[in-house]
């Protein structure tokens, strides 16, 4: 276990002294209660929506910076060259894997949990006063959990394919093709759709009325935890062939 903590303190160092790596979890942090502004002050909040489905409305533009700040973790190592040096430091490949998976998702629950915080406030002082109600805040650990996962998912895709630009572009496409290609899916829709980041996210804070073919037929509590083993998923198959190749 000491060996763990120590390549998870060692990672989360490497991000504090990267410059790029801190601006960017900085600005995956405010892309949420930015965009949920935006919106918010262009007449975007409805008469039913609460400030808290007001304050998850920049949830996507959050997914996709989180999860391109993931991906930029592991890729710009392969880019740089420096993951020799990673190894070098913790030779056991899963431990380092792991340890980075375990860095980068800390740190998008702390940016998520300060975006959701942020954008609560900024959503209920731009909304006109005793318009809204607040709604359940406790919804918004969804929005964390979410971040948490495609975090986890971008820094898993980075390692498999050792490329930043790749990496970025196929942790976009996963958040947002499922409801763009939705009626490629067919039956499967309820259940590729209903368990993508941002619909479980609406889900929990009830932004907005889903279709019945794009809410997940167990419900959203199952929808969110098939979202977390998606993620668990991607996680494991990137350890199995960072732990099989030579680098």
């Amino acid at each position: 276990m000491s060996r763990f903590t120590d390549a998870v303190a060692a990672e989360l160092v490497k991000v504090r002294t990267v410059r790029g790596l801190v601006v960017g979890a900085v600005l995956a942090t405010l892309a949420l209660p930015l965009t949920s502004l935006l919106v918010v002050t262009s007449g975007g909040l409805g008469e039913q929506d609460t400030l808290t489905s007001g304050a998850a409305t920049g949830t996507v533009v959050g997914l996709l910076a989180f999860g391109a700040w993931g991906a930029s973790v592991a890729g710009s190592e392969y880019v740089h060259r420096t993951i020799t040096v990673s190894l070098a430091a913790v030779p056991h490949r899963p431990t380092l894997l792991l340890a980075k998976l375990a860095a980068a998702g800390a740190i998008a629950a702390v940016g998520g949990a300060a975006a959701a915080l942020l954008s609560v406030l900024l959503v209920h002082s731009a909304a006109p006063p005793h318009t809204h109600h607040l709604g359940n805040p406790w919804s918004l650990v969804g929005i964390v959990l979410a971040f948490v996962a495609v975090t986890v998912v971008g820094v898993a895709v980075g390692v498999l394919v050792r490329s930043s630009t790749a990496s970025i572009a196929v942790v976009a496409a996963a958040v947002l093709l499922p409801k763009a290609a939705a009626g490629l899916l067919g039956g499967l829709q309820p259940w590729v759709v209903g368990a993508s980041p941002g619909t479980v996210v609406t889900q929990l804070v009830h932004g907005g009325q889903l279709a019945d073919d794009q809410t997940f037929p167990g419900g959203t509590a199952l929808a969110l935890l098939s979202m977390l083993a998606v993620a668990t998923a991607v996680g494991s198959v990137s350890a199995l062939a960072f732990g099989r190749r030579d680098g």
